[in-house]
């Protein structure tokens, strides 16, 4: 081996081992393997995790428009996968005339000159450099293999190099982005915002371009936040997922396609008290890895101390908010309701001295009679705060996490009305459907509606149950069908409860009105 050709080998060892980027350190490869032995073109191919086929391939020497115009690169057929086959070295003059060529694609450059080495990253083939087409026609000598081999060498210690700094750094992110988890948690920041940063940093945890956050709804999900161009919060009527697989299994999924994003995906779950309650998916072009899988599974474990921690925080504040409620209740019921029957008295006893003013009289009346209806809500509030304390997890304070969780998009808070014993008469068979009502109605005026003013009402009696959402925002376009914004969905559950929904116009004359009512006696 001459003087110039060591002087070339050298060049290119250093030329690969001079940066620590995995991707450029491939194309320095084949772009270094080319000068050192006067290829037109070169190729690595990195082979898949089953040890089948190619995962990645980066060549050099064909020019982008030609890429295009053949359309699909390599998956190790033919001689290429002879090569991944027989890890050796192979060189051959012709290799069209071999026994295992596959043939060339339309479009694609004559190659008849072949030279192909494996390259072992820690005695593993992590891929396979092929070099075709010397530059003075002629076929590649045994010096130019030997030439290869060595860069092979030096390239597999490259990559070696380039993956432990790579995995460095997802470690270091990983870590990161817990802690941001832990930081927003016991911050206190709302479940809704802790939600939408875990499905943000697991995206940029794995370089994806989306990720979403699901849960098991029914026959279908629910997405609970998305980042990138994944599906919109809400309810998602799909049934076969990846998703699916990994909230009912509580195992990780990656494919190559799926429904939700429409490129690879990896699905992993997320354990909180002994069970399955989310699945965290991120997808992008490039398919996953084994490795990234463990990542992302890690993450999954990591962050399901939030779910496990705002429930405990919830029932520490409900436990906090019963001595609140009993107190209040009783000082409504000793102190104000008293002094409003005693005010009632008065006044109707000062009704009985106005026989000669009926307009006094009849304005004593009245104020006799708001009296009344005071002291009837007055009765209400007082029996809700004792079916507060009595059950933290009941209807309305269900209802109420709605409103916090869907409204925070809002300009304000949603203003939020019980009548009537709501905790005692309504049924967890209405319940089912009528939580998941409310939530698909608020969800509506969030993204459509562009409302400053929201209330939901929510109001029982003896025979049925009324829940109203009224916002003043834009109102429904005048050609919506019943069946457009989810509607259809509302209908449905309002049928299966034997009710009726129905919209209207909101208060004067602007907005939309949702309003549901059910028979309590509805099974």
């Amino acid at each position: 081996m001459d003087d110039q050709r060591i002087d070339r080998l050298l060049e290119a060892v250093l030329s690969v081992a001079a940066d620590l980027d995995l991707e450029r350190i491939l194309a320095r490869i084949v772009s270094a393997a080319c000068d050192l032995v006067d290829a037109r073109y070169a190729a690595l191919g990195v082979i898949d995790e089953d040890g089948e086929a190619l995962s990645a391939f980066v060549h050099h020497g064909v020019s982008e428009p030609v890429v295009r115009a053949i359309g699909h690169l390599p998956r190790g057929q033919g001689i290429l996968g002879l090569l991944i086959e027989q890890p050796t070295p192979i060189r051959l003059d012709d290799l069209t005339q071999h026994p295992s060529s596959f043939g060339f694609p339309p479009n694609h450059p004559p190659m008849h000159a072949f030279l192909g080495t494996p390259i072992r990253v820690r005695e593993q083939v992590f891929g396979n450099l092929y070099l075709t087409e010397k530059r003075d026609g002629g076929a590649f000598t045994e010096e130019d293999e030997d030439l290869v081999v060595g860069l092979a060498a030096v390239a597999g210690a490259a990559i070696a190099n380039a993956r432990l700094l790579g995995e460095a750094r997802r470690r270091e992110s990983w870590r990161t982005a817990v802690l941001e988890i832990a930081e927003a948690v016991l911050g206190g920041s709302p479940i809704g915002e802790v939600r939408q940063q875990v499905t943000a940093l697991g995206a940029g945890l794995l370089d994806a371009s989306s990720a979403t956050l699901v849960e098991r709804y029914e026959e279908g999900l629910w997405v609970l936040a998305t980042v990138g161009d994944g599906p919109d919060p809400g309810f998602l009527a799909i049934t076969e997922t990846p998703a699916r697989t990994t909230l009912e299994q509580g195992e990780p999924v990656r494919a190559p396609h799926g429904p939700i994003f429409d490129r690879a995906s990896l699905w992993a779950p997320v354990h909180a008290d002994g069970r399955v309650v989310a699945a965290i998916g991120v997808g992008r072009e490039e398919p996953f890895t084994a490795a990234e899988e463990q990542l992302l599974v890690a993450f999954g474990t990591q962050v399901a101390f939030a779910w496990s921690f705002e429930r405990a925080q919830r029932e520490v504040q409900s436990l906090r908010l019963i001595e609140d409620r009993e107190r209040i209740g009783r000082d409504l019921h000793d102190t104000v309701i008293q002094r409003l029957f005693a005010t009632g008295l008065s006044l109707q006893a000062s009704i009985r001295r106005c026989d000669g003013v009926p307009e006094v009289a009849e304005r004593l009346e009245r104020a006799v009679d708001e009296i009344d209806e005071t002291v009837r809500e007055i009765r209400s509030t007082i029996f809700a705060l004792q079916s507060a304390g009595q059950t933290a997890r009941g209807i309305r304070s269900r209802l109420l996490e709605i409103v916090d969780e869907v409204g925070g998009p809002l300009p304000r808070s949603p203003r939020v009305r019980f009548d009537g014993p709501v905790d005692a008469v309504v049924s967890p068979a209405i319940a089912e459907h009528l939580l998941p009502v409310t939530r698909e109605a608020l969800t509506n005026v969030v993204k459509h509606a562009r409302a400053t003013d929201v209330e939901v009402e929510l109001r029982v009696d003896q025979q049925q149950l009324e829940l109203r959402v009224v916002d003043d925002g834009v109102g429904l376009p005048a050609d919506t069908a019943t069946g457009g914004f989810g509607l259809g969905n509302l209908q449905e559950r309002a049928a299966r409860l034997g009710g009726a929904l129905e919209l209207s116009v909101g208060r004067s004359g602007r907005g939309t009105a949702v309003r549901l009512t059910v028979p309590l006696s509805s099974p």
